[in-house]
């Protein structure tokens, strides 16, 4: 009795292929989402959320302790003017760990840029490390001038000295 391998080899191809098409599909396709805090999060879309600058300037008046502000700027920026209380901690592509802001408090977000970029971007990443109440300063570092509220400025800290 004479076998023919070739064609069963065909065959067996053609059959597990059928069989494995499907799985592989499923395991192809990538799935979409992050890791927040070490979790991944299926279809995660990240929405900013503004503290307009009226309602920051009440938290610095009324010496809140529930609030941190963080300025987003460079640190020779920071240094030569910010908004009083601001602690500086500058955007980076990449945020190292550990992260030395606190997570029982809320965080407003400020940058000098247009339309928040590097807020948000800041928040975002932040909010991807499982911080709970980041908020992005509405207006940022020019809407804080243009309402003329107060910062610090580098020549004050000389002048106190």
């Amino acid at each position: 009795m004479k076998h023919n391998w070739g064609r069963r080899r065909a065959w067996l191809a053609v059959g597990l292929t059928i069989c494995l098409l499907p799985a592989t599909a499923a395991f192809s396709q990538e799935r979409k989402g992050v890791f927040i805090d070490g979790e991944f999060v299926e279809d995660y879309v990240y929405v900013p959320e503004f503290m307009p600058p009226e309602e920051l300037k009440r938290h610095i008046d009324e010496h809140s302790a529930s609030v941190v502000i963080v300025d987003t700027a460079a640190t020779l920026i920071w240094e030569d003017e910010h908004i009083p209380g601001a602690i500086s901690f500058p955007w980076v592509h990449d945020i190292s760990l550990p992260v030395p802001l606190p997570r029982d408090k809320t965080l407003v977000i400020y940058c000098a840029c247009k339309d928040h970029e590097d807020s948000v971007d800041m928040a975002k990443k932040l909010s991807q490390l499982g911080y709970q109440n980041v908020k992005v300063l509405k207006g940022g570092w020019f809407k804080w001038l243009e309402l003329g509220y107060r910062t610090v400025s580098k020549d004050e800290k000389e002048a106190l000295k």
